[in-house]
C-alpha cells in the first residue's frame, strides 16, 4: 500500500501553480499506484471549488475519471459518497463500460446504505475497495472529496479503510476541508496516513525535475526525450500509451515552462539548460 499525503493550505504565500504542479506531479507519475491522499484545507467555499476546479482539469488532461462529492451539512451515513457517486452516474461520458458498470453498483450501494438499519448491519468496505480496485485499472481514479469536515462517521470510517487497505490501483483522494471548523476524526485519518505513509513513497511519486529553475513533471521529461528523438506526437501516444491529445497538452506545458513556441526551439533549449544530453 503507498500512502502519500500532501497538505495544500489557503495562504497568501500559496500558489496556484504550486499546487497544480504537486497534484499533476502526482497523476503523471509512471509509477503511481496504490492510495494517495492530499489534503486541502482552506477556510471559504470559494477557495476549495477553485481548487479542486484545478485538479479537475488537470486529471482529465490525462484523460483520468473524475468522480467528485460533496459532504452534506446534515450528517446522513455515507453521505459523502452517496454524493459523489449520484452526481458521477449522472454524467457518464468520461467513464468507460467498466467504469459505468462500477459507479452504478456503487451508486446503488450507497443509496441503500443511506437507510440507517442498512448502514448499522452492513460492512460495505470490502466490497468498495474490490469495485474500485475494478474501475480504477490500470490508470486510477480521482476522488475529489469536498466539506470533508461534515462527513459522517461512516464516511470516514470508509476513508480510513480505503487509506490502509485500499485497492492497489492507482486511486487519489483529494480531501477539501474547512481547518477552522476540524472534525476529530477527519484530524486522526490525516495523521494516522502521514504516520504509516513509507518515507521512500513520496519523492518518486511526486519527483519534480528543477534543473535551471525549470520545474518539469517527470512525464513531461519523458516527452521532451521522445520529441529529441524526433517522434510524432501520434507515435509519443502510442509509445506511452496515452492519447495524441494528452501529449499535445504536455508539449504546451513543456512551451510554457521553457519559453518555446515550437518542438525544435523547446530541443535545442532543454540542450542548453543541461535537460537533455
Amino acid at each position: 500500500m503507498s500512502i502519500a499525503v500532501h497538505d495544500v493550505h489557503e495562504s497568501a504565500g500559496t500558489r496556484a501553480d504550486a499546487r497544480s504542479d504537486r497534484f499533476a506531479a502526482l497523476i503523471a507519475a509512471d509509477d503511481r499506484t496504490g492510495v494517495h491522499v492530499i489534503a486541502v484545507a482552506a477556510r471559504t467555499d470559494h477557495a476549495r471549488t477553485c481548487t479542486l476546479d484545478a485538479y479537475a482539469l488537470l486529471a482529465g488532461a490525462h484523460e483520468l475519471p473524475v468522480i467528485r462529492g460533496r459532504a452534506p451539512e446534515q450528517p446522513a451515513p455515507y453521505g459523502l459518497f452517496t454524493d459523489a457517486f449520484t452526481h458521477a452516474t449522472t454524467n457518464p461520458e468520461p467513464f468507460t463500460p467498466v467504469e459505468q458498470d462500477a459507479n452504478l453498483v456503487l451508486r446503488a450501494l450507497f443509496h441503500s446504505l443511506s437507510d440507517p438499519a442498512w448502514s448499522r448491519d452492513t460492512d460495505p468496505h470490502r466490497a468498495v475497495r474490490t469495485t474500485l480496485d475494478t474501475m480504477s485499472a490500470p490508470t486510477g481514479t480521482v476522488f475529489l472529496l469536498d466539506d470533508v469536515h461534515h462527513a459522517d462517521p461512516h464516511s470516514l470510517a470508509l476513508l480510513d479503510h480505503l487509506v490502509h487497505q485500499g485497492p492497489r490501483t492507482p486511486v487519489v483522494l483529494v480531501l477539501a476541508h474547512d481547518p477552522h471548523h476540524p472534525s476529530a476524526a477527519l484530524t486522526t485519518l490525516l495523521a494516522e496516513a502521514e504516520r504509516h505513509r513509507p518515507l521512500d513513497t513520496l519523492a518518486p511519486v511526486v519527483r519534480l525535475v528543477d534543473t535551471g529553475g525549470h520545474r518539469l513533471t517527470q512525464r513531461e521529461l519523458t516527452v521532451l526525450h521522445l520529441l529529441a528523438e524526433g517522434l510524432t506526437a501520434d507515435s509519443i501516444a502510442r509509445r506511452l500509451d496515452i492519447s495524441p491529445r494528452t501529449v499535445h497538452r504536455h508539449l504546451q506545458h513543456l512551451y510554457r515552462k521553457l519559453g518555446t513556441t515550437d518542438r525544435l526551439a523547446t530541443v535545442l533549449h532543454a540542450k542548453s539548460l543541461g535537460l537533455l544530453p
